[in-house]
């Protein structure tokens, strides 16, 4: 069965399953699907191919144990990122321990890991019953994540008591995440000649207030006292346009950044800090009009240590977590009341044109999680 962890992330890396929304090259999740749908109908699991929307799939699939209230939920994303600087991204190259592809790190590996398992327990006593989900747009503003909270796991007999999202976490237990804030600020300005700046307001002006402020406000979030896990929260300017010439004083400006939040943070504390940006613009010289929102947001998530989580932290022989800086699909999950982890395996590059996971720490992540399911009946 080790060996097909290896085939099976293969034969997922070789479909391009890039997000059409990250990049030209994306197709969407339709045919990757097709092929995990296929792979719990050889096993006779039943299961589920669900358009989001055109082209975007989700699969998911229940293997009903000796406990069929008893409901494990595993998760993997079928998206990548896009591939643009890699040479033949859809096919794995192995060089030693490390297998080199797009997505095999974020998260294919863990798609495969999920295919191994219920083919293992298909064949083998599995003491409880497992949830198999692999959804779409992850890497970009979760859809699909939000569609199986809506639609599966309502359907499910229970609750599940806890869900793995197979991130890669390097074997560690990820007990908690960040979330993050999209904010957009607007300003408007008057057009006019270069010539003649005093017959204009110029837009772009104005966005040296809104930096300023936003600086201030990252270097007071670094002397705030630590996440244990997570450090501190952080925020950054990601894209500004504006003008539409050199030799035109700028009508409009727009600025995007982005706050990276903690467990526990308060929403009324980022909509201060929103409003400390837009006073601070307001107040700039100028006869500009400032407009600013909150355009997206997603919530961080920690869970706390219970039961299940510490049996599998003593399965994996950790006796410490982790908390990872990037966002996933598992504070979705545990807004809906499914306490919620990350657990995978090992590797690098993570979104670059050098991504590998290690296929030993795939193997490990693959025999821990047969273990910690096994031992749920003792």
């Amino acid at each position: 069965m080790e060996s097909k962890l290896s085939d099976y992330l293969s034969d997922l890396v070789s479909i391009n399953s890039i997000n059409p929304d990250l990049s030209s090259e994306g197709q969407g999740e339709y045919e990757i699907a097709q092929y995990v749908a296929s792979h719990f109908n050889k096993l006779g699991i039943d299961y589920k191919l669900d358009e989001v929307i055109s082209e975007r799939y989700n699969v998911s699939a229940l293997l009903k144990g000796q406990d069929r209230s008893q409901i494990l939920l595993m998760n993997g994303h079928l998206d990548t990122v896009g591939a643009e600087g890699i040479e033949k991204p859809f096919l794995i190259r192995k060089d030693g321990d490390r297998l080199y592809g797009r997505g095999t790190y974020d998260m294919l590996a863990g798609c495969a890991i999920q295919m191994c398992l219920a083919e293992y327990f298909k064949d083998n006593i599995c003491p409880i019953s497992l949830a198999f989900t692999f959804v779409c747009d992850e890497e970009n503003k979760s859809i699909g994540m939000e569609h199986l909270v809506k639609s599966f796991i309502p359907s499910l007999p229970s609750t599940p008591f806890l869900g793995i999202f197979m991130e890669p976490t390097e074997g560690m237990i990820g007990i908690c995440h960040k979330g993050y804030n999209w904010y957009k600020l607007k300003i408007n300005g008057l057009a006019a000649h270069g010539s003649r700046p005093e017959e204009g307001v110029n837009a772009i002006f104005p966005l040296q207030y809104a930096l300023a402020e936003l600086s201030i406000i990252n270097d007071s979030l670094s002397k705030k006292d630590p996440h244990p896990y997570l450090g501190h929260a952080t925020l950054h300017p990601g894209k500004i346009d504006g003008g539409s010439a050199q030799s035109v004083i700028a009508a409009e400006a727009t600025l995007y950044w982005e706050r990276r939040t903690l467990p526990g943070e308060d929403q009324k504390l980022l909509d201060q800090e929103l409003e400390q940006v837009i006073t601070a613009v307001n107040e700039a010289p100028g006869n500009h009009k400032v407009s600013a929102d909150q355009i997206f947001c997603r919530p961080p998530n920690q869970s706390d240590e219970n039961h299940y989580i510490k049996m599998l932290s003593e399965t994996i022989g950790q006796n410490s977590y982790k908390g990872m800086s990037y966002w996933a699909d598992s504070a979705l999950a545990a807004e809906v009341g499914i306490p919620s982890i990350l657990y995978g395996p090992a590797g690098h590059g993570a979104h670059a044109i050098d991504e590998w996971v290690s296929e030993s720490s795939m193997i490990n992540c693959y025999k821990s999680l047969i273990n910690f399911i096994s031992n749920m009946e003792k």
